[in-house]
Formats: structure tokens, sequence, C-alpha cells
């Protein structure tokens, strides 16, 4: 049931999508990469007469590889951010040669701006801070003024949504690291001072968008457009048009990672959010969420098994981390809580010979270890999957019994002739 097949990290992760046309346009760490999402399709034995469904579809990464392979797909995000990216990243009917021409006006602009407004008077040119607490400990002042001025250049002279949301994202995927005080961390944003680097935020900027521009001169039309739907996968509160045939996605793991920290600074300056209560109730909302309130609604009390499946499986292993902390016990008993509402959920889908591939990374907490790998494959089997099978593929830092694996199972009730 359980087997090591050995993956290279440049293809699992992230750093795959770096040099990938589409791909490259968001950077988003804690995602896994497009060649183990193409991978994955043929694991599945998916073709472009099945539809996929990612129901934690992050920055898009599945949608993305499978619009480039006419695999009709679908997305669940619940971060409005990582959604408007996905959904910004899946558009692909601009025409390169007017983007080009729209860069050029608007550098010029901004550098036009840049003679007469500084840190100082923003508020007496119309320009607002990010909501964000304490913003200058994330941008410098010189960095944020030419940050503002950006922004408000392209929704002044982009003509179009499809446009403005186009070089908005060229700006969002600079934002973090290049133009910020931060560098990134395996799960999370760590500040470093930048006070003494050159940082051009103009150059930057353009340098990227010409990327992006580029790759959609290569991109072929999408010949089956993937739809990216801001929901939750605990539960969906969408109608698919079609029934799905195939799930490849990944949860966030359950080592106490924040899933608003990564796309903070992202959520206040493209105005998402507003209040720092947002955000708390955007971790509060996902699985395995950490964010203030999110952590401090688990201190109290016992956590409860949401059913059945989750009691049998799961609460043996919580009951030796809450013999050491009851709070981490609290913790980890609600993320599988939520694997397994979102499990359920998939149960009210419309679907049809239904095969998924489901990548998660194992933990330890507090000393105990939690094989998420093994627990979710028992939660598959309590709920009447069958051809359930665990394929490790990479070991991860933290620790050489720390495995990132794929969870593959299929629907009993389904006749299904690809195996």
């Amino acid at each position: 049931m359980i087997h090591y097949q050995p993956m290279a990290v440049q293809q699992a992760t992230f750093k795959a999508g770096l040099t990938r046309p589409v791909h490259r346009w968001f950077r988003l760490t804690p995602s896994f990469g497009a060649d183990l999402v193409r991978y994955l399709l043929a694991q599945l034995h998916c073709d472009t007469t099945d539809t996929v469904l990612d129901p934690f579809a992050g920055a898009a990464t599945t949608l993305i590889e499978c619009q480039q392979l006419g695999v009709p797909a679908y997305g669940f995000e619940i971060n409005p951010f990582l959604h408007w990216v996905g959904q910004s990243s899946l558009q692909w009917a601009l025409d390169p040669v007017t983007l080009s021409e729209r860069l050029q006006q608007l550098l010029i602009h901004s550098q036009q701006q840049q003679t007469r407004v500084c840190f100082d008077n923003l508020a007496e040119h119309g320009y607002q801070i990010p909501p964000i607490h304490n913003p200058l400990r994330w941008w410098r002042p010189d960095v944020l003024t030419d940050l503002l001025i950006l922004k408000a250049q392209i929704h002044q002279h982009c003509t179009t949504t499809a446009e403005t949301d186009f070089f908005r994202l060229a700006l969002a995927g600079v934002l973090v690291p290049e133009l910020s005080n931060v560098t990134l961390g395996r799960l999370q944003l760590h500040f470093i001072d930048r006070s003494q680097d050159d940082i051009d935020v103009l150059s930057c900027f353009a340098a990227h968008a010409r990327n992006m521009i580029a790759d959609l001169a290569e991109q072929a039309p999408a010949s089956a457009p993937a739809q990216h739907f801001h929901t939750s996968a605990l539960q969906p509160a969408v109608t698919l048009p079609q029934p799905i045939n195939a799930i490849i996605t990944s949860p966030p793991y359950p080592n106490r990672y924040s899933y608003v920290w990564n796309t903070r600074p992202h959520l206040y300056f493209f105005d998402f959010m507003n209040t720092a209560k947002q955000a708390a109730q955007l971790d509060i909302d996902t699985i395995g969420g950490t964010w203030g309130s999110a952590t401090s609604r688990l201190m109290k009390g016992v956590v409860q098994p949401a059913c059945s499946a989750v009691e049998e499986v799961v609460l043996p292993v919580v009951a030796q981390i809450r013999q050491q902390d009851n709070l981490m016990a609290n913790y980890a008993l609600s993320y599988f809580n939520g694997l397994a509402t979102h499990l359920r959920a998939v149960q009210n889908l419309p679907r049809k010979n239904l095969r998924v591939a489901y990548v998660v990374g194992n933990s330890r907490l507090k000393g105990i270890y939690v094989a998420t790998d093994e627990l979710l494959a028992g939660l598959f089997a309590a709920l009447g999957y069958e051809n359930i099978r665990v394929e490790r593929f990479r070991r991860r830092h933290s620790g050489r019994d720390l495995y990132e694996s794929v969870v593959y199972a299929r629907q009993a009730d389904d006749s299904d002739s690809k195996r």
C-alpha cells in the first residue's frame, strides 16, 4: 500500500514552475510543481475527455497545466488574492503587441509621477498606504511610494479589466520578495534589512511583465478553458457545469503553516482586505490555519471528531499528542476534521468514474509522528473509496522520516475502465 518513488525537488515543488510559461507569472512557495501535476495526470490516466478538479487550487498550478494540455478543469480557492491570481493567469486572449505598448505607457506615466510624489506627500496626491500593520516593516518608504504610483497608473491607463488584471498580476509577481523587506523561507516569509539594497520598482516590474507578454506570444489559445471558483473546499458554494472525473490537489500540510501569512502583503496591497480581522477569519475558515484567532480558539477545551471516520482513524494519534499538549492535539484533530469535511463535500459534487490524487506532507507535532498520508488513506477507506495506495516521493527537509506523498484512491461505487 505504501512505497517510495523518489522525485527530484525541482519537479515536485514550486521550483518546477519558475521557468515554465505562465506558471512563472506568480510564485507561491508552499505549492506543488507543474511537473508533479503532469505526472499525476498521467498516473490517473486523464485525457481531454476527463474533467479535473483542484479543490485547493491556490495560484492555479493544476488549472494552468490542464489548460495547456487541453484538459477541462475546475478549481476552488478560498483566499481571495490567490483566487484572483489563478483566474488572471488563465486569461490568454490578450494581444501581446497591445500589452507591450501599454507597458511603455505605464512606465512613462509612472516616471512622471515619481518626479512629484514622495512618501511624505502621498496623501496630498490621493495615494493610500495599505492598511497592513506596520507597513514600513514590509516596504521601504521610497519603494512603497513607487509601488503605489505604479499601481495607480495601472488602474488609470489600462482600458479593460483583463488588461488591468494582467499588469496587476505582473506587479504581484514581483511584490514579494523582490520589492519587499522579506525573504522566502521554507514555509514562511522572514523580515530582513534591505535598507542598503538597490531596489528599482519599475525595472523589476517591467522585466517580469515582458516575460509574461513573451509567454502569451508563444502560448496557444486555450482549447479547454479552466474555471477558477472563489469558494471553500470544505463547503463549496458552486454548481459545477459538468461532472468531475479526477481530483488532483494538495491541501495545506499539518505543520502549523498559516494560510494567510505568505499572501498577507498581497491581500492588503491589492485591496482584498483592509482589517486584521479579515485575515484572522480566513485562517479560521481554512484547513490547518494558524493565524491569530485560528490558534487562540483551540487553546481551551477538547475538539471532538467531526465524524466516525475521524474518530476511528485519527483519534488514536491525537490522543498521543494530547498527552503532551492540548493545543496541538486540538489543532491536529481540527485539521483532520477539515479534511474529512472536505471529502464528504466531494460526495455532493457531480462526478463520474472519480479517481483522486492528494499530495500531502507528514509532520511531527510535539514529538508525535503524524503520518498524514496513512491517515488520509484511512479516511478514504472509511468513506468507501477503493484502490487506495500511498506513494512517498520526497523526504522533507525537517526530518528523515517526514515525507511528502501522493495518496491515490477511486470511488468504490463507480465503474471505471481507466485503471
